[in-house]
């Protein structure tokens, strides 16, 4: 199977790349692969999965949980299973000189230390890659010297989390059959509540919003508007309803909340959007 992702979006740095890039599954993932650059990705929800990996060269068999941040270690083959569809990914490909003052040692990593990579807990980390993400998607406005500058400190901040000792991981996360549930249930007419959601997976509200916390790195407050989002610029770009009418599409009560969410997530208002989407592609006006 081909695992050469679509390259959505792309910026040359000085110290390695900026990529969106995305991949069309079938319904289960299954792949072998081994990058020769150091990546440090994240997933975009909603189009992110569950899945586990093992290193078949290292411990074949032993494997562990992805998340929906993770490095990918150069020269380490890495074999990943999971859900399929739809995912798209943000990540940061440096360059060897850039991953060699990285790294804490030339030394071959532990299986533990590669385990915990493909799960990684950092919020510094994560808020960085989401501001990366939004700069790199404002296509009128992006600047390089920013997606630079946000580049600068995440290798500071990969640096630092590299260097602390490594967390215990918690068994307790939401399988895949419950993350599926909560996804199919997103894509359907009106938004849930966490109850429901919390009803649909089998388990109390409290339990949800942790386990979610920690296989997704987001609240499900987060996600469900991450997902409301996505939906509203999908329908902006494809048509030509009017604001108020996309935003009570897409699960928004007033045109106010979703102006609000709609700012605060791509940094500019659902008009705004529209306009400049328009200005780039004036056929689709």
């Amino acid at each position: 199977m081909d695992t050469t992702p679509t390259i959505l979006q792309q910026v040359d740095l000085t110290r390695g790349r900026l990529e969106l890039v995305e991949w069309h599954w079938p319904d289960i993932i299954d792949f072998l692969k081994t990058e020769s650059d150091l990546m440090l990705e994240m997933s975009i929800a909603p189009y992110a999965t569950d899945a586990s990996a093992e290193f078949p060269a290292i411990a074949e068999g032993n494997r562990c949980f992805m998340g929906t941040m993770f490095v990918r270690y150069p020269g380490v083959a890495v074999r990943g299973r999971g859900e399929g569809g739809q995912i798209r990914v943000v990540r940061y490909v440096f360059s060897p000189d850039t991953a060699k003052s990285i790294l804490p040692a030339p030394d071959a990593p532990s299986l533990r230390q590669l385990q915990s990579l493909l799960h990684i807990k950092n919020d510094n980390l994560r808020e960085l890659m989401r501001l990366a993400y939004r700069e790199l998607t404002n296509e009128i406005e992006r600047s390089v010297e920013a997606l630079d500058a946000i580049l600068g400190l995440v290798i500071i901040e990969l640096r630092r989390h590299l260097a602390r000792p490594m967390p215990h991981q918690s068994s307790g996360r939401l399988a895949a059959w419950q993350y599926r549930r909560i996804r199919e249930r997103l894509s359907e007419q009106g938004l849930p509540t966490a109850g429901e959601l919390a009803a649909l997976c089998g388990i109390s509200s409290r339990h949800l919003h942790r386990q979610f916390r920690s296989l997704t790195g987001s609240t499900i407050a987060q996600y469900i508007e991450s997902f409301q989002i996505e939906r509203a610029k999908e329908m902006l770009a494809a048509t030509d309803l009017p604001i108020q009418n996309v935003g009570f599409a897409c699960g928004f009560s007033h045109s106010s909340s979703f102006a609000r969410a709609f700012r605060r997530s791509m940094s500019m208002a659902p008009a705004a959007f529209r306009q400049r989407l328009r200005k780039v592609n004036p056929s689709e006006g």
